[in-house]
This record gives C-alpha cells, structure tokens and sequence, in this order.
C-alpha cells in the first residue's frame, strides 16, 4: 500500500499535479504521524506552490523527527516510517527528481543537513544521477567554507550558495 501512495505521488509530482501530490502526501502523513518522508515531501509541495512558511514548518518538523527531537508516537508509527522511506527511495523514475528538487530548496535555505539527504535519497533512487552528484559536491565546498561557494563571482567576490 505505501508503494502504491509512494508512485502516485511521485507520478502526481512529475506530471506537475501539486494538488494531487499534497493529497497523497497528507494522506501519508495521517496515517503515520511525524513520518520524515512525507512530511519533506509535503514541504517541498508547499514550497512550490509559494507557501514558504508552511513549507518551513514542513521542513523543521522532519528535521526534529529525523534527530529525534520530536517524541514518537509509538514503535509501530516508527516501523512504519521507516517503511515510507525504503519505500520513497526505492521509487527512481517517479521520485528521484522530487528528492533532487527538494535537496536544491533545502540547500538555498541553507538546510545542508537535509538537503545531503534528500541528494543521497535521490541518487538512490536513480544511481549515477550527475545533477544530484554535483549538487552534493556543491553542498560539500559550501559547508567547508562557511556558506561561500570558493570560486568567484565576475566581480571578485565570492558567490553565495544558494545560486
């Protein structure tokens, strides 16, 4: 049953249906509260449909579940989420790109962390997949050098790294 949510959101996602993919995301998260997954794919839904705030709180809430700062629920709430995400990144085609946008949107809110994970789940899902890999390398120099990018703008400065 959660592979079956996991392919109709990422089919809903890919084909642009945002609606859709924040129903089945919702859904998702109904059923196994706190659950990561969902609720940073929820975030990235929300994030893509100019709702940042709420996208915010999607992203902070999975990043307490994933550190452990939230209290779970009960052990099979827990079970359950770790279903959805060998489910989510067993899912290449239909969700390795959400997972690679939803690290960009991570990383331009300097959310390095989770946004190397979503990279990591979309190489996952899609082995060899050049753009997250770069995106993981940027990732790298940009927390090496304390939020700058090394190499240099036209002007000589250093580029941020959220472009």
């Amino acid at each position: 049953m959660i592979d079956a949510l996991f392919d109709l959101l990422g089919t809903f996602y890919q084909s642009g249906d945002l609606l859709q993919a924040e129903w089945i995301a919702r859904s998702i998260l109904q059923a196994i509260p706190d659950d990561i997954v969902s609720l940073q794919l929820l975030g990235l839904v929300y994030y893509r449909t100019q709702r940042r705030d709420q996208a915010l709180q999607a992203f902070h809430a999975a990043d307490a579940a994933a550190t452990g700062a939230m209290p779970a629920r009960v052990d099979r709430s827990l079970q359950a989420s770790a279903r959805c995400l060998q489910a989510a990144s067993g899912h290449g085609a239909t969700l390795a790109g959400a997972w690679y946008e939803l690290g960009l949107i991570l990383f331009r809110l300097r959310r390095y962390p989770q946004a190397m994970r979503a990279l990591h789940a979309a190489l996952a899902a899609r082995p060899g997949f050049g753009k997250a890999q770069r995106a993981i390398a940027r990732i790298t120099r940009c927390a090496q050098s304390g939020g700058a990018v090394p190499d240099r703008q036209p002007d000589g400065s250093k580029r941020p790294c959220e472009r």
